[in-house]
């Protein structure tokens, strides 16, 4: 399903609580992934279909999530893909990004290796939230499934940003030069959480 031009209430439901404040590091995060692939005409050309008198965004200042979902509904417009693969590539970009940011030494200190830093991701989100106020992170839970498959069940107040957990994975994987088939399963109506099945050792 791509994502239209003024659906932007259906998008603030199925990806993003409109009621909820994002810091401007994921807009700045956006910003940035999109220049980087498509230019910088390409970001002012989204900036101006959602109104922005401004091109970039203060790290620490909360944004309305609404906002956040026109962005992403107009980089989908802009890019012809749909959302999903726009949350999908920004949450593997977002790797890069925060390890520019100054946040690369945070996660080597919650594991030096792709499986612990898997299980300490909870840990590594409660550090952040001491310097971020406000910050309401997910949950993970990791669970075995043998010597070389993990469960990761993924839970937030936010709805729909599975397929960004999704490329956040892949790209912590490549971060820790991991070869990992990372899959999204499917989700049943009575479940909780979103759930990603990650094979160790695969292509």
């Amino acid at each position: 399903m791509f994502i239209k031009r003024g659906t932007v209430n259906d998008l603030g439901h199925v990806y993003l609580f409109s009621e909820e404040r994002m810091y401007g590091l994921v807009n700045q995060g956006l910003k940035d992934m999109v220049c980087l692939d498509a230019g910088q005409d390409t970001w002012m050309r989204i900036c101006q279909q959602v109104g922005l008198s401004h091109h970039d965004f203060d790290l620490m200042e909360p944004y309305d999530d609404a906002l956040t979902a026109k962005l992403v509904a107009e980089i989908a417009a802009e890019l012809n893909i749909d959302g999903p693969e726009v949350l999908t590539r920004f949450g593997k970009y977002w790797i890069k990004f925060t390890a520019h940011q100054g946040y690369g030494q945070i996660m080597d200190l919650f594991g030096k290796d792709f499986k612990t830093c898997l299980k300490n991701l909870n840990r590594m989100h409660g550090h952040m939230g001491s310097m971020m106020p406000g910050l309401k992170p997910p949950r993970f839970t990791v669970v075995d499934r043998g010597s070389s498959t993990l469960e990761i069940q993924y839970s937030s107040t936010r709805k729909g940003l599975a397929p960004m957990v999704h490329g956040l994975l892949i790209g912590l994987a490549e971060k820790f030069n991991e070869k990992a088939e990372i899959k999204l399963l499917l989700r049943e109506p009575d479940d909780e959480s979103d759930r990603f099945l990650v094979e160790l050792g695969g292509v």
